[in-house]
């Protein structure tokens, strides 16, 4: 006789029901949550009206479900564990409480928010923790925010008592026996369930979708602020726990001292005069390639028995090519914001840290001043590795990946669409452009797993790296790409920069085996204008991604001020250096420079890096 104890609702798809309604519940308060505190903050966006809210709420359901698992992965993971025990009078209690305790924290930070992002203008992340760690009187801090604002309480307590309403009523069945059947189901619903849980927290289900980052919430938006609208407060707590810190430093005590010795703010004044002016302005291509090494160039390695840039290399003989360049950073997404905003990543990647929803310059910002117009291309599906909403930050308005270019059928079944037709569908895309404009694409084929289109194969043969025919393939597509480029009357008054993203770590050079070798990268600078006229130029001083953004203004004659940490190649009134940060902090400069000196200017920088992180300092502004 089947015991009238024993619910359905514990065995059977009711149950699962249940879980989902609690789980939809803080999804729920989530998502209102955005309009309540875009209402109680509204003076804070009063150029944002409801118009821009649907693109914010799809970008804000992103960030809620990726939240919602972060606080609730967990409990769905123990309600689902199979074994009989969960259906045990004290787990289902223990499960309550713990569903409570979880999201009354999360929810007590996110409207604590609503008052404190007035005084930071962002949104809560666990720098907050940090900050307050050694603050003595952190329970009177909080206390004195409820004594002022105590709506604040009772909204938080009204949301505790809402969750507790609607976990709903739980029974407890007798004694249950572990069966095959039993186990097998149970355990069949907990890997969909942590599927599920995955594929919420990364943000989405491409391969190439990385964890989402606050960085994302840039591709919803048109102003920074407005990002606060599509973030939550326990996502960015939570996608930010674990991360270092960045430390206010004091080295100099006035900031006319810190000045005299390095400053991120350009002056006109201050740039060389030997700068090229143009009329009309002159266009802005840059090409950022996926993993080209400086080891790969024969130009750049004369010794060198095999190149496997042989376009590249051509290209260079009539460039102004910079032969100890560098990047700033070891991955595709430290790239950007070095090449982009001249902004490098020291300890952690520039785009993972809370700081990159701080108010930056950019290259596009800057030139959009002189009414250019910006795009940014990358053949992923869109939103991969955060660069739909990375390039936009930084002034680049225009995305265009997987989704415009449409043709499925050349996706490399691993990153995106090959070089060869999307570099294609880039300098046609350029055509329809109105000048003067600012582009730029970055390159995904010579990535592993290492793949060439299958037309291609026994063209580029294997050599001793995987890598290697990968490298020569998409030096092709460059001159595929220049081939189709120069057809056009745009391409003339063109300025194209050509950088790697970043070096790799040689498996058969010994040059490029070291910590620094390793970040060794080609900058090129190629204006075909000026090919007839004159040959190529060798740079040789020391210069880094973060040096493109002032060089690129400087060869335009950019009439105004900028913010920008690196220095233009053309600047003849500061020493060339370069940073960055394998295990230590870097920093080269000409070999004549002493000790003391190189110190100095290392820790001016230091303090000119970490203190505008935390002051929201990376613009003239500050």
């Amino acid at each position: 006789m089947k015991s009238p104890y024993r619910p359905k609702n514990h065995s059977g798809i009711s149950y699962y029901s249940t879980l989902f309604k609690r789980l939809a519940l803080v999804f729920l308060v989530l998502l209102l949550s955005r309009v309540a505190f875009y209402q109680y903050n509204r003076y804070l966006f009063p150029d944002t009206g409801w118009e821009a809210m649907p693109l914010i709420f799809r970008g804000g359901i992103r960030f809620d479900l990726s939240a919602l698992f972060y606080m609730n992965g967990l409990y769905l993971i123990l309600a689902l564990l199979p074994f009989p025990f969960v259906f045990t009078r004290p787990w289902q209690i223990f499960l309550k409480i713990f569903y409570l305790l979880i999201n009354s924290a999360g929810f007590f930070f996110l409207l604590f928010d609503f008052v404190y992002f007035r005084t930071t203008l962002r949104r809560i992340d666990f720098s907050f923790f940090r900050e307050f760690a050694n603050e003595r009187n952190i329970a009177g801090i909080f206390l004195k925010a409820l004594q002022d604002y105590p709506v604040f309480l009772m909204v938080w307590a009204g949301v505790i008592l809402l969750l507790w309403f609607c976990y709903g009523r739980t029974h407890y069945p007798v004694k249950q026996t572990l069966t095959l059947r039993f186990f097998f189901s149970r355990l069949l619903a907990l890997l969909l369930a942590l599927v599920i849980t995955t594929v919420s927290i990364r943000g989405g289900t491409d391969r190439t979708t990385r964890p989402i980052t606050m960085s994302n919430a840039a591709a919803y938006v048109s102003e920074p602020l407005e990002m606060a609208l599509v973030l939550n407060t326990p996502f960015c707590i939570l996608r930010t726990f674990g991360k270092p810190s960045v430390e206010r430093l004091d080295f100099f005590s006035s900031e006319e001292e810190l000045d005299s010795v390095y400053t991120p703010q350009h002056k006109r004044d201050t740039i060389s005069s030997s700068i090229r002016k143009t009329e009309p302005a002159m266009n802005v291509v840059i090409l950022i390639l996926e993993s080209f090494s400086r080891e790969y160039s024969g130009f750049l390695n004369p010794d060198a028995l095999t190149s496997h840039t042989p376009f590249l290399d051509s290209l260079m003989e009539y460039s102004l090519t910079c032969s100890r360049a560098y990047a700033n950073g070891r991955k595709s997404i430290d790239a950007v914001p070095s090449v982009l905003g001249s902004i490098p990543s020291l300890e952690l990647s520039f785009a993972l840290t809370p700081y990159a929803l701080n108010r930056v310059e950019g290259l596009g910002n800057a030139l959009k001043k002189l009414g250019y117009r910006t795009a940014f291309f990358h053949g992923a599906p869109n939103g991969s590795l955060g660069l739909d909403g990375m390039s936009r930050h930084f002034g680049f308005d225009s995305f265009y990946g997987i989704s415009e270019f449409g043709d499925r059928s050349h996706f490399d079944g691993y990153w995106g669409i090959w070089d060869e037709p999307f570099l294609q569908f880039f300098a046609k895309t350029l055509n329809t452009f109105e000048e003067p404009f600012a582009a730029s694409v970055f390159t995904l084929s010579s990535h592993h797993p290492f793949i060439i289109p299958p037309g291609y194969e026994g063209v580029f043969p294997e050599s001793s790296l995987p890598i290697q025919k990968c490298i020569r393939y998409s030096d092709n597509a460059l001159r595929l790409f220049f081939k189709e480029s120069s057809k056009s009357s745009w391409y003339w008054n063109t300025l194209f920069v050509l950088v790697a993203d970043h070096g790799t770590y040689s498996q058969d050079n010994p040059r490029y085996q070291s910590e620094i070798e390793s970040m060794a990268i080609p900058i090129i600078y190629y204006d075909p204008s000026l090919r007839a006229v004159s040959g190529g130029q060798v740079y040789d001083q020391y210069t880094q991604q973060i040096d493109i953004m002032p060089t690129v203004l400087d060869m335009l004659g950019y009439p105004f001020d900028f913010f920008a940490f690196g220095r233009s190649i053309k600047d003849s009134l500061t020493i060339p250096f370069v940073v960055n940060y394998p295990a230590l902090f870097n920093i080269m400069r000409e070999e004549k420079e002493n000790e003391p000196t190189n110190e100095l200017f290392l820790k001016a920088f230091r303090q000119q890096y970490n203190n505008r992180l935390l002051d929201d300092g990376l613009h003239m502004g500050n």
